[in-house]
């Protein structure tokens, strides 16, 4: 699984860099925009940014204060391109900019270690998820090739 985390801040960076860690344990791609992308007015990106998300299964959006405009460009070009979004808020985002999504954490400032094993967890579930879709698929093609050579056999 290839996940990609959008960030504003330099607080909302280390949260991607923690995240992007705990989430390589388990397996998984993940990508974070370096630093410099990170800008208060540009909103254009780069062709590596835009290349990572593109390629990403998910994308993560932390959001602990108002977002930079590269943000808000990777944020939209996730939801424009059907990727799975799910923002990462602090306890200061008013609800109305994210609870129209079906998945959201809301990250505790005392205590952010809880939210992101939580992300993590649920990041392994889809990830074990979509594995999962393939591997039935086979089965299901197997089981009826089997039934096929067993009618042509009688």
């Amino acid at each position: 699984m290839k996940v990609f985390i959008s960030y504003s801040t330099s607080l909302d960076q280390i949260i991607a860099l923690r995240l992007q860690t705990m989430a390589a344990v388990y397996g998984m791609t993940v990508y974070v925009p370096p630093a410099t992308t990170r800008s208060a007015i540009a909103a254009t990106l780069t062709p590596e940014v835009l290349n990572q998300l593109n390629d990403s299964d998910v994308v993560l959006a932390v959001i602990t204060h108002a977002p930079a405009p590269s943000a808000v460009s990777e944020m939209n070009s996730a939801l424009a391109a059907g990727k799975l979004l799910i923002p990462i808020v602090g306890a200061g985002v008013p609800p109305q900019n994210y609870n129209r999504f079906p998945r959201f954490f809301v990250v505790d400032p005392d205590n952010p270690s809880q939210v992101e094993q939580e992300i993590v967890k649920f990041l392994a579930e889809q990830r074990q998820a979509k594995a999962g879709t393939p591997a039935l698929l086979a089965l299901a093609t197997l089981t009826v090739a089997l039934l096929l050579f067993g009618a042509d056999a009688r």
